[in-house]
């Protein structure tokens, strides 16, 4: 729910406002830049300067007010798209479909989406977000970076915080794209606060009382106004002068008293009851406090400027000014200790009345109503399950005593870990929930319990443990459970294939091809479809495509499958693959084209967006490749870890290399290795690699082609990877032909022997393939042809020997033939003859 409130530009009461040209400068500077940070702590204007800048200025601008509900990326987001919204109509229509994309913890397609429509926008545009020190969430920061980054010029974002930015701004400092404005330049100078004194509170205050004000204070505008309060009640003004000091803390505390004394009895409960409250109309204050004249309460403070502050141009919504907040919470824990838990339980009532749940988590876990809360997150577990970046903070804040008799919240709990990569921390809760599940009410919970135990272990890589997991998993419930299809139609998962968390393929392939087979004879069984995809990826990966098609087949036709999203894609993407391997590129666009009509999902936004990456690479090894793609993908080659989609990124990365930008490939591809190397995911090393060696390749770069693909080489052979290179085509061939030649130098490096050998098969590979049916017309055996292909890798008889595993008398007669067939009498007329007949 979107509150209109947090949308509402805080209006300044010009009357008591002092006229501020420095301040203004500098915000008008800000017009020329992308970003203006206005950083301070409390009470130093930096909301009134921005409000009454842009009363003056008529500036369109929108305005979000931020508080710790905040801290999730769809709710942060969605903020800022009902803000912008309210200038351009249209807005929201053509960016909230991309909104889903931020499940997953991908924000570059649903940036870039915002930016193409901000950049079509006619106007200057000031958005600003005030009290971002609110939030606290990484993901949340990096996605404001990457907005910043690409922020078109007729756009400028301020923001307003008590911290420095948690984002990187140095470099738009460095280039004259940023404005700062601090401490320094938001504190009372000694004439501001003389014409403060004297003209908007009406004090005959001489300039020597002002300036010693001025010191105390160091110019901060909050103590200034608390003084100016209790100066125009105090009786004795030198004397209050004289005794006023000490440091900001007990200012204002002394301060606030003093203004708070003032007040009737009536009003001091008043405010006292609602001090609770983050924000507050007539009817909360009613259900809070049990009075009748709230409304009325509310306006006499504002009309007293009573810290109190306008939420809304129709005066029904309110806050406290921040301090005076603090100052009026604290009292209230001290007068009213015995009624807090029934005051804050009659607010939350009222917001989870209202649809104000988040509020009301807020509410209550104020003064520590634990209890309270995780039996309200219980109530509302569906409504909180995509509450993700809340949920985590609000989860990881209660003791375990609340949680121990909870399995749902647990569940949750564990689910937001995971995707938070806490993998440790999952696996802890996890041990700890396995040794309650004899306990008789733990019962009906041990099937999840023994699911989430297999994934946790399966992505930190144990597969044997997984596998005895899910062995357990499948003995307590054959039948299946529902949690293993949850999220079958979204696209909230973080990575490509369950094979990045295997480093073993030949552990991968029993692991995959024992369950495949446990499970394929069994009906309405739809989990199986995510183990028939990543099956028959690593079976095409081996180059076994017969096999994968099989399985890809299963996962593409059977019926219980259909319905899940994430399941068709997976086996589509992999379909695609098999087909182009076999010259079946139309059948593979076909296959592509057909699938978007087929995802029924609420992130399909998101599912079209892969579809489309995929037909752009299959445009890539087809040579029909659209530059257009790079404009809407929604990702960008200066986009940091982590990667939520390694192949969406190295189809970039390709793309880049075909436009002729092979340095923006390469800087790319480098920050995808130092990710996938510290996430020690070998599967997606060894196709990173073998790209950065392509790149460099057609870079003109050989040395570094050839280092780079040794280093893929030697991941590569304990695994057998064989269509992470045989995709790569002719310019691979001509690589590996290199790396042999280079090779052959350093015969004496025990360390590239087997590199050595495995590129051998793979060339031989490529060339079989690419010459069937030249050997057929030249009557050519393929044992004979295998032989040309080794002497042309400059290989003695000897070594081709060992390398076919017969004896050298073998070998030489296989070269008689060779030479008759060639009408040749030696290896150099034989290779010429090779080449000319396109055998080589």
């Amino acid at each position: 729910m979107i509150l209109s409130t947090k949308l509402h530009i805080p209006q300044t009461r010009l009357d008591d406002h002092v006229e501020r040209a420095a301040i203004t400068v500098l915000l008008n500077q800000g017009l020329k830049c992308k970003l203006t940070a206005v950083t301070a702590p409390g009470g130093y204007g930096k909301t009134t300067a921005l409000s009454y800048w842009l009363q003056q200025s008529g500036m369109p601008a929108v305005w979000i007010s931020l508080g710790l509900q905040d801290n999730d990326l769809i709710k942060f987001w969605s903020y800022v798209i009902a803000a912008v919204n309210h200038k351009n109509p249209h807005f929201a229509e053509a960016v909230n479909p991309f909104l889903p994309s931020l499940k997953s913890g991908a924000f570059e397609p649903f940036i870039t989406a915002m930016i193409h429509e901000l950049d079509s926008y006619p106007d200057e545009l000031i958005i600003i977000l005030d009290d971002y020190h609110s939030i606290d969430r990484a993901s949340i920061h990096a996605s404001v970076a990457y907005f910043l980054a690409y922020l078109p010029a007729h756009i400028h974002l301020y923001v307003t915080s008590r911290s420095e930015m948690p984002f990187p701004a140095a470099r738009l400092q460095t280039t004259g794209q940023m404005v700062k404005i601090t401490i320094r330049e938001l504190r009372f100078q000694l004439d501001e606060a003389i014409r403060y004194f004297q003209d908007c509170m009406g004090l005959s205050l001489s300039g020597e009382e002002i300036a010693k004000l001025v010191d105390r204070t160091e110019g901060w505008i909050s103590g200034l106004h608390l003084a100016a309060i209790s100066l125009q009640r105090s009786g004795n003004i030198p004397e209050f002068i004289r005794a006023f000091s000490g440091e900001h803390r007990s200012i204002s505390d002394y301060l606030f008293q003093e203004a708070f004394s003032l007040q009737s009895e009536e009003t001091q409960s008043f405010l006292l009851q609602t001090s609770i409250l983050d924000r507050m109309n007539s009817s909360l204050c009613e259900a809070v406090t049990g009075q009748a004249n709230c409304q009325e309460l509310l306006e006499i403070l504002e009309r007293q400027n009573l810290f109190i502050v306008p939420l809304d141009d129709q005066r029904q919504w309110y806050r406290y000014h921040h301090l005076f907040s603090e100052f009026l919470r604290r009292l209230f824990r001290q007068r009213y200790a015995v009624r807090s838990k029934e005051l804050h339980v009659k607010a939350a009532n009222w917001l989870e009345a209202h649809g104000l749940l988040e509020e009301a988590v807020e509410q209550l876990f104020m003064d520590g109503h634990y209890v309270e809360v995780s039996d309200f997150i219980e109530k509302h577990l569906q409504d909180f399950r995509v509450k993700r970046g809340v949920l985590y903070r609000w989860l990881s804040e209660l003791p375990e005593s609340c949680l121990a008799k909870k399995p749902g919240i647990q569940f949750l709990y564990i689910k937001v870990m995971m995707e938070a990569s806490q993998m440790e921390l999952a696996q802890a809760r996890l041990r700890l929930m396995e040794d309650k599940l004899s306990d008789p009410e733990w019962k009906e919970h041990v099937g999840t319990v023994l699911y989430l135990s297999y994934g946790v272990t399966l992505y930190r890589k144990d597969v044997r443990r997984a596998d005895e997991y899910m062995e357990m998993f499948d003995r307590h419930m054959p039948e299946g459970s529902y949690i293993q299809m949850i999220e079958g139609n979204s696209y909230s998962i973080n990575f490509d294939t369950l094979l990045s968390f295997i480093n073993d393929l030949h552990e991968a392939e029993r692991y995959f091809s024992k369950w495949v087979k446990t499970w394929e004879d069994r009906k309405d069984y739809p989990f199986v479809g995510f183990y028939y995809v990543t099956y028959s990826l690593l079976l095409y990966e081996r180059n076994r495509l017969e096999e994968a098609e099989v399985y890809v087949n299963r996962a593409l036709q059977t019926k219980c499958m259909q319905p899940y999203g994430l399941i068709l894609l997976g086996a589509s993407a992999v379909a695609v693959r098999i087909y182009q391997a076999k010259g079946e590129s139309a059948k593979a666009f076909n296959l592509l084209e057909q699938l978007k009509s087929k995802i029924h999902s609420p992130d399909k936004s998101i599912f079209i967006r892969k579809i489309e990456s995929e037909k752009a690479y299959l445009s890539l090894l087809n040579g029909s490749f659209d530059a257009g793609w790079l404009l809407t993908n929604g990702i960008h080659y200066t986009d940091t870890a982590p990667f939520a989609s390694i192949k969406e990124y190295l189809h970039l990365a390709r793309a880049l290399m075909e436009c002729g930008r092979e340095n923006d490939a390469l800087q790319l591809l480098e920050q995808m290795y130092r990710f996938v190397d510290e996430e020690d995911r070998l599967w997606d090393k060894v196709k990173v690699a073998v790209l950065q060696s392509m790149v460099f390749y057609r870079n003109g770069d050989a040395t570094n082609a050839v280092m780079k693909l040794e280093a893929a080489l030697q991941m590569a052979v304990p695994g057998k990877y064989i269509r992470s290179f045989l995709d790569e085509g002719a310019h691979m061939a001509e690589l590996l032909r290199e790396y042999l030649r280079q090779g052959q130098l350093h015969s004496n490096r025990k360390s590239v022997g087997a590199s050595l050998r495995y590129a051998r098969e793979l060339l031989l590979l490529m060339t079989d393939h690419r010459n069937e049916n030249a050997s057929s017309v030249a009557l050519i055996t393929k044992q004979e042809l295998k032989i040309l292909r080794m002497m042309d890798m400059g290989m003695s008889n000897k070594q081709i020997a060992e390398q076919l595993q017969v004896t050298a008398e073998t070998v030489k007669s296989h070269l008689k033939s060779l030479y008759r067939k060639l009408d040749t009498n030696s290896r150099e007329q034989a290779l010429s003859q090779g080449k000319e007949l396109k055998l080589l």
